[in-house]
């Protein structure tokens, strides 16, 4: 699906959500324990369902040794990368404690048990689901099932469901398109992305294109790793579809914590591309709903950029 109409699907489904909240008992339904339990468990399902499509993905299974350990290092460096580049904008700019569309803390205190048991619950949701991805438990019932199909029916569902939180709270103004962060977050995530992945092809003595072409994918794991394989080899694409499916299974760890952080809206930059679809429902419910508009902004934005980027870092130095 090219990047346009993943964007425009995903701004229909929560467009419908938006609408459904206009019908008095599913607009009353945000404020019930019952709406938060249930958009919790869809959040875990598509999590563990994420596992099991990395453990049913053979360029995962097969990725040992210096491939993996290369985009192991480029994940890593790729994060920090863009943690760092976004803090000193944030701080720069004194944009990222958001006073309005997102509250730089949360209202209370909360002690720090509470604060890992998100990440933690969501880890176990997605180790389970990898280890179950390994295995042929489930070939013998679905032949042919990796878990693709599963999550994308569950992040549309999450997407509807936040779509219905977005509009009980009567979140869209004017004021948020014209925020500061709608360029801030994905340029900063840009930028941060590259020097980490410069860095760490310097680390690996690749050459500054095929290093920055794989920091280029920004998490878009499926895209960047085919690009890069008719571009370069099967390694080079590899190491480029594994590093930022870690990117984006390392995310998952750290938007609750990063939430809680001075910048809140460093989750958004976490996720990298996946902010608009993969993570956003992670994203809403740590940093909550005003920080939607940010992220699907963000993820937009680096998402359109990527089969652009990819090919045209990778001729850098040739």
């Amino acid at each position: 699906m090219s990047p346009w109409l993943t964007i425009l699907t995903i701004l229909g489904a929560v467009g419908l959500g938006l609408l459904l909240s206009r019908i008095p008992l599913v607009g009353r339904l945000p404020s019930t324990p019952a709406y938060a339990a249930g958009r919790m468990a869809l959040l875990c399902a598509m999590v563990a369902a994420m596992g099991f499509r990395v453990g049913r993905t053979e360029e995962v299974v097969r990725s040992t040794g210096a491939i993996g350990l290369a985009s192991l290092l480029f994940a890593a460096a790729t994060m920090a990368g863009t943690l760092i580049v976004l803090s000193v904008a944030f701080a720069l700019g004194k944009t990222g404690s958001v006073d309005g569309p997102v509250p730089p803390r949360p209202p209370h205190a909360v002690h720090w048990s509470r604060v890992l048991l998100d990440p933690l619950l969501l880890l176990v949701m997605l180790g389970l689901g990898f280890a179950v991805g390994l295995t042929d438990l489930l070939a013998a019932v679905f032949p042919g099932a990796n878990g693709e199909h599963l999550v994308t029916g569950l992040l549309y569902a999450l997407l509807v469901v936040i779509g219905v939180g977005m509009g009980t709270e009567g979140m869209f103004r004017l004021h948020v398109l014209a925020h500061p962060n709608l360029l801030i977050i994905p340029l900063a995530t840009a930028a941060g992305s590259l020097a980490g992945g410069l860095l760490a092809g310097l680390v690996l003595d690749l050459r500054p294109g095929a290093s920055l072409s794989v920091a280029s994918g920004f998490g878009w794991y499926s895209l960047s790793g085919v690009l890069l394989t008719r571009l370069d080899s099967p390694a080079l694409g590899a190491v480029s579809f594994l590093s930022n499916l870690l990117r984006e299974s390392m995310s998952l760890v750290m938007i609750p914590l990063l939430a809680r952080s001075r910048f809140p809206l460093l989750a958004v930059g976490a996720g990298g591309a996946t902010s608009m679809d993969v993570t956003l429902p992670l994203i809403e419910k740590s940093c909550g709903s005003r920080a939607v508009p940010f992220s699907i902004a963000s993820g937009g934005v680096l998402s359109l950029s990527v089969p652009f980027l990819v090919p045209l870092l990778y001729h850098v130095g040739l």
